[in-house]
C-alpha cells in the first residue's frame, strides 16, 4: 500500500523504473518486523504552524492535534399555550460536527506520497529523469496534509421561536423564527512553498471558517376535511459563510496572502422559497352507474418555486506549484461600472446571459472587487400533478392505479451560468437545473428524474395496499 503511493509525474515515462523500485521498498517493508512495519505506518505533522515561513517537520510519532474532552452540547426547549388557540414554542442549543473529514489526508501525503516531476524534457527519457523519487522521512517535504495542532470540533449555536394560532376546526398557521451561527468549522487550505523545507504542495485544515443563517418561515395546514387538504409553506433565508465546503480546498500562492474577502452569501443561498401542496378526493356522483365509474377518484399536486442561488464569477485558474489548479478560489475579477451585468440574448438559455464585458482583470495575484457570490443565476419554479383511483377489492385489500406527471407545465428551469470568464461559454447556462444537480451513483446526487428543473415526464403506477 506504501509502495503504491509513490508515485512519478513524468508523460509515459519510467513506468517499469517506478514498478521496481515500489517492488524493492515492499520487500524492505517485508523484512521488517510487524513493530517495525507500524512504525512506518504513522503520519506526520508540523511545530509552528502560526507562522508558515518558519514552521518545521514535527518529530515522528507527534499528535495530529490535541482531542478535547470538555465539549458542552446543551438544549433547551419550551412550549406554552396561553390560550385555547395559541401555542408559543422556543428552543436552543448547540451541535457539535466530528470534523475529521480531512485526517485521513495525512496518510496519502509525506512520507507515503512523495513525488517528482519532470517538464520540458525530450524523450526517450534518461534514467536520471526517471528514477522515481527515494523514500525518505526527512526535509524536504515535497507533499504534506496536516491538521492544525489547536483544532477543535466544529460547533453550530441555533435557536428558533415559533407561534401556532388554529383557525377554526380544520386550519392552523405558523410563524417561526430560526437562526444558526456555525463556528470554528473546518476549512481546508493549500499553500505553494511556504518555506524551504517545503518546497512543494503544503495543506493545511484549519477551524479558519464560519457561517450564519437566519430564516422566517410561515406555514399553513389544513387537515383533511371534506375531501380537500393542504400544506402551503414560505421561507425568507440568507445563509452567509467564508466557505461553503469543507472538502474543496483553497488554493494560495505564495505571494498571494490568506483571502479575507471571501465572506458573502453561501452558496447554496436561496432566498425565497415557496411550497405548497394540496390533496383532494373528487365528489362522488348520487348513484347508479355513474357512481361506479368515475368514484374512488383523488388528485394530488405539489407547486415548489424558489429564488436563483448565487453565481461566483472568477477570472479563471490560478497557478499552483507551477500548475494549473482546477475549480477552486480563483481571483475574482473587478466590476466595472456603468456597464450592465446581465444582457438579453435570444440564443442562449433563459434568453439572457451574465455579460462578460462588464468585467477586467485585476493585475497580480489579487482579488478584484467584485464580492464572492455576488451575482444570481436562475430561480426554479414547477408543478407536478398526480390523479388516482382506488379499487378495492376486499375489506383489507384494495389495488390503487395512478398517473403522476412532473413539470406538468414543461416549464424550462436552467442550472446556473458559466462562471470562468475564460470559458468561450461564460455566462450562459449550459444545462437544465435537474441535470446540473447531480447525474447520481459515483457522481454524486440524485437522478434527474428524480430532480427538480426537469422536462416534463409522466410515469404510471399500480399499487397493491394490504
Amino acid at each position: 500500500m506504501i509502495a503504491q503511493n509513490i508515485c512519478h509525474a513524468a508523460v509515459l515515462a519510467g513506468s517499469s523504473v517506478l514498478f521496481r523500485s515500489a517492488a524493492a521498498l515492499l520487500e524492505d517493508l517485508h523484512r521488517q518486523s510487524p513493530e517495525g512495519r507500524r512504525r512506518k505506518l504513522r503520519s506526520y505533522t508540523v511545530t509552528g504552524v502560526d507562522n508558515l515561513a518558519t514552521m518545521t517537520l514535527a518529530p515522528p510519532g507527534a499528535p495530529l492535534w490535541h482531542a478535547r474532552k470538555d465539549d458542552f452540547a446543551p438544549r433547551l426547549g419550551l412550549a406554552l399555550q396561553p390560550l385555547s388557540n395559541l401555542v408559543l414554542r422556543a428552543g436552543a442549543g448547540i451541535f457539535y460536527d466530528l470534523g475529521y473529514g480531512a485526517v485521513a489526508d495525512a496518510m496519502s501525503s509525506f512520507p507515503y506520497r512523495q513525488t517528482t516531476t519532470v517538464f520540458n524534457t525530450p524523450f526517450p527519457l534518461s534514467s536520471a529523469a526517471a528514477a522515481p523519487p527515494p523514500f525518505k522521512t526527512t526535509p524536504p517535504v515535497s507533499v504534506l496534509a496536516v491538521v492544525d495542532p489547536n483544532h477543535v470540533l466544529p460547533r453550530t449555536y441555533e435557536w428558533n421561536a415559533a407561534v401556532e394560532r388554529t383557525l377554526g376546526k380544520a386550519d392552523a398557521i405558523t410563524v417561526t423564527y430560526l437562526g444558526a451561527a456555525g463556528r470554528k468549522l473546518t476549512r481546508k487550505n493549500y499553500y505553494n512553498a511556504p518555506n524551504p523545507n517545503f518546497p512543494g504542495e503544503f495543506d493545511l485544515t484549519t477551524n479558519g471558517a464560519d457561517s450564519s443563517y437566519q430564516s422566517l418561515q410561515a406555514q399553513f395546514r389544513r387537515r383533511f376535511t371534506r375531501g380537500l387538504q393542504t400544506l402551503l409553506s414560505y421561507t425568507w433565508a440568507h445563509s452567509i459563510d467564508n466557505v461553503s465546503s469543507d472538502v474543496n480546498p483553497l488554493y494560495y500562492t505564495t505571494n498571494q496572502a490568506p483571502l479575507d474577502h471571501e465572506r458573502g452569501s453561501s452558496d447554496y443561498d436561496i432566498r425565497h422559497t415557496f411550497s405548497g401542496a394540496v390533496s383532494y378526493n373528487i365528489p362522488e356522483p348520487a348513484g347508479g352507474i355513474w357512481k361506479s365509474i368515475p368514484g374512488n377518484w383523488s388528485t394530488d399536486s405539489i407547486v415548489y418555486a424558489r429564488t436563483a442561488p448565487p453565481v461566483n464569477v472568477v477570472s479563471g485558474q490560478i497557478q499552483f506549484a507551477g500548475i494549473l489548479t482546477g475549480l477552486n478560489n480563483p481571483t475574482r475579477p473587478d466590476l466595472l461600472p456603468g456597464v450592465p451585468v446581465w444582457i438579453a440574448n435570444p440564443n442562449v438559455a433563459g434568453g439572457r446571459q451574465i455579460n462578460p464585458a462588464a468585467f477586467t482583470t485585476p493585475t497580480g495575484p489579487v482579488q478584484g472587487n467584485l464580492g464572492r457570490n455576488a451575482l444570481r443565476g436562475f430561480g426554479a419554479a414547477q408543478v407536478d400533478l398526480t390523479l388516482r383511483r382506488q379499487f378495492r377489492l376486499r375489506e383489507r385489500l384494495s389495488l390503487q392505479a395512478r398517473a403522476d406527471v412532473f413539470n406538468l407545465f414543461n416549464h424550462p428551469n436552467f442550472g446556473s451560468p458559466v462562471n470562468y470568464l475564460t470559458s468561450p461559454l461564460f455566462g450562459q447556462s449550459t444545462q437544465m437545473l435537474g441535470a446540473s444537480l447531480g447525474t447520481g451513483g459515483q457522481n454524486g446526487g440524485l437522478n434527474p428524474l428524480y430532480q427538480i428543473g426537469g422536462p416534463r415526464s409522466a410515469q404510471l403506477a399500480l399499487k397493491l395496499i394490504f
